[in-house]
């Protein structure tokens, strides 16, 4: 085994030990893009240590002939902790001769464990490795498993970094550990039975500049459409055509905003199908079979939603060989066997169906040990890579398939998923577990990110409602808002209308999280990195620049700054921790940070109930701000070339004025509105109000 260090682009250097350097899996197939840009990096490698470009040293250790077995016990006692979330759970949902993968036994190959030591400061925080674990942010002092397993971790992306300003990417598709000065104090050990020792050192200066440097190897985050940032309502399991179209009639009735509505496995003939010919269960949803076979029948349940502003989605199981297509893309061959996963849900995209669910079933509940793949390798070698290849196989088709964005979800994820699909946390519910899971994403990389609300109580309302997007799954219950009591019907109502009105302010966020890398959901330690008092915050977080959202606890901790109640108009000043009581009807703390510049719509019942051409700014004036709004057409594939609009505005307060400057409107989209109308509202003092616009078409309204 050789061991070499490699350039790959500035603040990104390869250490990888091996025997032929052949690519991975996970370049192989995309997922990973590490390509040598030509240029230094800037980490300088002499065989034991590494030296960042801020002169700190690494100092590097490894697993070799001499030290094997001191290494290999270590190994075995990690297995033997895991051993409970090891293979999987063995649950068979729906027809198990639904897999398409093939049962033929195959050589599992020698086992080469691997091991790597890196030197750490005393006191110093890591971050990240996804879904690892549900109880903190900083990792320091324990040991992960990144391995997809129902529950524990669904979601262990293989990445982590230091509050100093460097991070690590593990290339290795196989189940492995980390341990983070937790036997070792002052180490950071990388280990496991399979695949190569393959890390990237990552230099970015900030936590934000290494999420950046994670972004250029593995991509940066979808975009979702629009319309998918506004709710998400599953209707329950045996609903029928009917019942979802009343629950559908209900929200628009009671004006509570929703985009789209989604079933479970009950449309599909064969309950949990997870075979390639799935047919509508025409007892309970028919779908005529004449008339145009692109477009929704104008008689069907699917031409009724969609006239009144819905969005169709279903529910998937999925256990497919998904390397035959990943394959067929190498070769440049036209079609594979078994064929693309894709490929049989095309007529339901050309019925008007937008969006799919994609749940795990087989691919995170179990690991099979006598089935291959069309790629020779063995399931455990899959397991982890399949959650990624899943959401980019659904992308890709979709994009291909309409030449628009799509929607799917998934609780799934590895390596690279952020670049494909929408996650939620899946069964972890709606509470405190879901928000440290949601962080850790955030941390890891990955912004579009969810989970199933809880109704059950204004504060998990609160919580679910203010999250990237919006997510009710009522599965086999009554979870609808006009079922959960008066209070907290009247809460979600709230909730949701102001959801809707901020849509702007998250969907400029959703722009910034792909063309920035930093998330909508900012975690403390993420947006404030030099408080040490929000290093482990669990209960709030940032939501886009401006607003800082509090759950699940009974005080707030206000980092250095000016903040305002955005329900009360209450300020504080930072930094300082004090007990909050939300006011009545709400469930917990939303906080304007001072010099803050918030684009909002008028009232909605969905997205494109009204167009584009108003944007409410409302402004808290504090000495000098700025603040970028992004816009697009919130439908093309554009975005992946970064083309979309931005509108630079600058606000200076003082005690004698307020000026407010809009800028043009920098770049161009599909419908973007010839004459914009700022509507200004001014929060706090009533200092005279001065308003510059840089566009001649754009009109400007004061508040």
């Amino acid at each position: 085994m050789e061991l070499r260090a490699q350039a790959i682009d500035k603040g990104i250097l390869r250490l990888r030990m091996s025997e032929n350097f052949a690519p991975s899996l996970l370049e192989r197939y995309g997922v990973l893009h590490t390509e040598p840009a030509g240029c230094e990096s800037g980490i300088e490698w002499n065989g034991q240590e590494i030296r960042l470009p801020n002169g700190r040293s690494l100092c590097f250790s490894f697993r070799t002939e001499e030290n094997a077995q001191e290494w290999q016990e270590k190994l075995e006692k990690l297995k033997n902790r895991f051993s409970e979330h090891c293979a999987g759970q063995r649950v068979i949902i729906g027809d198990p001769n639904g897999t398409t993968r093939n049962n033929a036994p195959v050589e599992r190959g020698v086992h080469t464990p691997f091991g790597i030591s890196i030197s750490i400061l005393p006191g110093e925080r890591f971050y990240g490795l996804g879904e690892g674990n549900s109880e903190r942010l900083n990792l320091r002092g324990h040991t992960y498993q990144n391995w997809a397993y129902y529950q524990f971790d669904e979601a262990p992306i293989p990445f982590l970094m230091s509050q100093e300003g460097w991070g690590i990417l593990i290339n290795n598709d196989w189940k492995h550990f980390v341990d983070v000065g937790e036997s070792r104090a002052d180490r950071l050990e990388i280990l496991g039975e399979d695949g190569e020792l393959d890390l990237f050192l990552l230099w970015g200066g900030s936590m934000a500049g290494v999420l950046k440097k994670y972004a250029r190897l593995s991509g940066h985050n979808m975009l979702l459409p629009k319309w998918a940032y506004g709710l998400t309502y599953i209707a329950p399991i045996y609903a029928t055509e009917f019942v979802m179209t009343d629950h559908a009639r209900l929200f628009r009735e009671k004006h509570i905003p929703c985009d789209m509505v989604s079933l479970e496995p009950g449309w599909m003939t064969k309950f949990y199908d997870h075979g390639l010919d799935k047919q509508w269960e025409k007892t309970r949803f028919h779908v005529p079979n004449w008339g145009p076979a692109d477009q929704p029948h104008p008689e069907s349940f699917i031409a009724a939603l969609k006239r009144y502003g819905f969005h169709l989605k279903l529910w998937l199981c999925v256990d497919h060989d998904l390397t035959a297509e990943e394959e067929r893309i190498v070769r440049g061959e036209e079609t594979c066997d078994p064929p693309a996963w894709f490929d049989h849900l095309v007529p339901f995209v050309r019925q008007g169906v937008d969006a799919f669910k994609i749940d795990p079933c087989e691919l995170v509940y179990e690991v099979h040990p006598d089935m291959n793949y069309k790629n020779g390798a063995c399931d455990e070698q899959m397991h982890n890579l399949n959650q990624t290849l899943i959401v980019k196989q659904m992308y890709q088709g979709f994009a291909k398939t309409m030449g628009r964005r799509p929607m799917h979800h998934y609780c799934g994820g590895y390596t690279g998923c952020q670049r494909w699909g929408a996650m939620t946390t899946g069964d972890n519910g709606g509470r405190q577990g879901a928000l440290t899971w949601i962080l850790n994403l955030a941390l890891s990389g990955a912004m579009n990110t969810t989970c199933d609300m809880d109704v059950s109580s204004v504060e998990a309302i609160h919580f679910g409602l203010l999250l990237p997007w919006g997510h009710l799954n009522s599965w086999i219950g009554f979870s609808q808002p006009w079922w959960a009591g008066e209070e907290n019907e009247r809460a979600f109502t709230e909730y949701a209308r102001l959801r809707y009105r901020l849509l702007p302010y998250l969907y400029s966020a959703a722009l910034e999280g792909h063309e920035e890398d930093m998330p909508i959901v900012r975690p403390m330690p993420l947006a404030f990195p030099e408080s040490e008092e929000l290093a482990d915050c669990i209960t709030q977080f940032m939501l886009g620049p401006w607003l800082m959202v509090t759950v699940f606890e009974t005080q707030v901790t206000f980092p250095e700054g000016e903040w305002e109640d955005f329900f009360t108009g209450e300020r504080y000043c930072g930094p300082c921790t004090v007990p909050y009581t939300p006011p009545a009807g709400k469930g917990g703390g939303l906080f304007v940070r001072r010099g803050a510049i918030v684009p909002m719509w008028k009232d909605r019942d969905y997205v494109y109930q009204y167009d584009d051409s108003e944007i409410e700014l409302d402004v808290y004036p504090l000495g000098e701000s700025r603040y970028v709004f992004r816009e697009d057409d919130g439908i093309s594939l554009d975005y992946e070339n970064r083309q979309s609009c931005r509108t630079e505005i600058f606000c200076r307060a003082d005690a004698e004025k307020v000026e407010l400057t809009i800028g043009e409107r920098v770049g161009e989209y599909a419908g973007k509105a010839e004459k914009r109308i700022w509507k200004v509202r001014v929060h706090g003092d009533q200092a005279p109000v001065v308003i510059r616009k840089q566009s001649e078409t754009d009109e400007v309204i004061l508040l």
